[in-house]
């Protein structure tokens, strides 16, 4: 059952990225390359994209432990154009489960956030930040130092994922 509330979180030095719980079948810490183009996980081939190093330049973050986590995610959670540009970039096919890993450069942990701490981008730079995965902001206070405000930045894991594909990092467009 999914709840609302239930997030995957991928903690960087200054903000958590937010996944809702709908997308992710398994969070794992696997060694496997970065640039890997396929992985193997419960013996299939999983297609693999790694968005770790996109996230840290787009979001200006690092990873506050040097790791490499795959989140296994389904492929009927995308839209077909996002499924087709995964195999493009893969040069792989999904496996008869319909998984496929994305990793990240740092920890994760699930969470149980209320929805209501999370607000919409402003309108006048939503289409901006929508097209780069952010689909709404929240602030937590830090566990660490309870003065300090932890990002907390909801991901639209469609919209990042097009963004890494066509370079775009927060309304530009690299070249």
């Amino acid at each position: 059952m999914e709840a609302p509330n239930y997030f995957t979180c991928i903690a960087y030095d200054s903000v958590d990225f937010l996944i809702q719980s709908k997308y992710v079948v398994f969070g794992l810490y696997l060694a496997v390359e970065k640039e890997a183009k396929s992985i193997v996980f419960n013996d299939e081939n999983l297609p693999h994209v790694h968005i770790g190093a996109f996230l840290e330049k787009t979001f200006s973050c690092t990873a506050e432990e040097e790791c490499n986590v795959v989140l296994v995610m389904k492929m009927q959670a995308f839209p077909l154009d996002v499924q087709k540009q995964i195999l493009t970039h893969t040069g792989t096919a999904f496996p008869l489960s319909g998984n496929f890993a994305l990793s990240v450069n740092s920890l994760i942990s699930s969470k149980d956030i209320a929805v209501s701490s999370l607000r919409l981008i402003p309108e006048s730079i939503r289409r901006v930040q929508n097209k780069c995965g952010v689909s709404a902001i929240g602030f937590a206070p830090d566990e660490k130092n309870g003065k300090l405000l932890r990002k907390r930045i909801l991901l639209s894991p469609d919209n990042i994922l097009r963004a890494y594909f066509s370079g775009i990092r927060m309304g530009k467009s690299e070249g």
